[in-house]
């Protein structure tokens, strides 16, 4: 991170994809000449607020991360003291970290995902920048991978991709803040006119080189200070005073030590770091979106886990696995495995 913070001076051009929000669509990127700027200003000055941000940690593979992991620091602090049912044993040789626990709090059963792309051309485009994400995320919303998130929901749910949104903001530093960044999210929910409740996600991908941290702490993506490099990505929600409830992720540059996907990479280690950790946030948000729904909460080695998190090749050195190649929808990707009550292990459904 370089550089003391200075006053960010925005402009968001939204590209409306003009596509049907059915899944069985493909999505198709808009061009820029169907943008529609927005100058975005501060929260105080707009005359929205925000509060009750929530959030969850996808740990970075770095020596601050997996301190962040030893300490089970996730993020914002998980419900204590819930009773857990029994779990029938698990058949010799085979074991489990700890089944999730279910909380109370609201899952999600159809979801339209929104990528939102911030200076896009800065490095060259959507493809050169991440891959295709929302290529992936169609695929994802097609698979039968995704439902292994049934058994948490109750039902078989519907995800698919909606609109997608391209952010140009001026940086004085290579730091988003926090509080610009839910300014982007707001400002992108409004603007596309469907902005909250647990029907949408935007997810907000920032170009290499940028990064972004928690206010007032040294927890970040931040792979130019390792001291400070805790997460490769989370997800959240929070709510805002005119709009309501919104569900977000921010998805840095995954294509760093500490957040990259080994071999063999079938789409290149570019999209394949971006895909995986992109499902990983997804499914989380699914099944967990407020921090107060399916979380593990009994071991010493999984407590404030997700659903993700149990079966993520980076995290726990207990259980760690390589991703495995996939077939989703026709289309082969390197992906984690999500972790299954019903096998009591990490599973493709």
């Amino acid at each position: 991170m370089s550089g003391s913070k200075q006053p960010l001076i925005w402009r968001l051009n939204v590209a409306a994809l003009v596509v049907a929000l059915s899944i069985l669509v493909p999505c198709i990127f808009a061009q820029d000449n169907a943008d529609i700027s927005i100058k975005v200003t501060p929260a105080a000055k707009a005359g929205y607020t925000y509060s009750n941000f929530q959030y969850h940690i996808f740990p970075a593979n770095t020596a601050a991360g997996q301190s962040a992991l030893a300490a089970h620091n996730f993020g914002t602090a998980i419900p204590k003291n819930k009773a857990k049912g029994s779990i029938a044993a698990v058949p010799a040789p085979g074991f489990y970290p700890d089944d999730l626990v279910y909380f109370g709090g609201p899952v999600v059963t159809d979801m339209l995902s929104h990528a939102v792309y911030l200076n896009s051309s800065t490095c060259g485009g959507v493809a050169t920048c991440w891959g295709n994400p929302e290529k992936f995320l169609t695929d994802l919303g097609l698979s039968t991978f995704i439902h292994v998130t049934d058994q948490y929901t109750g039902t078989s749910g519907v995800y698919g991709v909606g609109p997608h949104i391209f952010a140009n903001l001026t940086m004085f530093t290579n730091e988003l803040d926090q509080s610009d960044l839910f300014g982007l999210v707001h400002d992108a929910a409004a603007a596309l006119g469907t902005p909250g409740g647990y029907g949408h996600e935007y997810h907000v991908f920032l170009p290499p080189g940028v990064d972004t941290c928690f206010d007032e702490t040294a927890e970040c993506y931040s792979p130019d200070n390792p001291s400070a490099f805790v997460f490769c990505a989370y997800h959240g929600s929070l709510t805002f005073s005119d709009i309501g409830h919104v569900l977000f992720s921010v998805q840095p540059d995954q294509n760093v030590p500490g957040c990259q996907a080994a071999p063999p990479d079938p789409n290149g280690i570019l999209a394949d770091s971006t895909n995986s950790v992109l499902a990983h946030e997804t499914i989380e948000t699914i099944t967990d979106p407020d921090i107060d729904a399916w979380i593990s909460d009994s071991s010493l080695l999984s407590a404030g886990a997700e659903i993700a998190d149990l079966c993520e090749p980076l995290g726990n050195t207990a259980f760690q696995f390589l991703d495995p190649v996939l077939t989703l929808n026709g289309h082969k990707y390197e992906v984690q495995l999500m972790y299954s009550n019903f096998y009591h292990a990490c599973s493709p459904k």
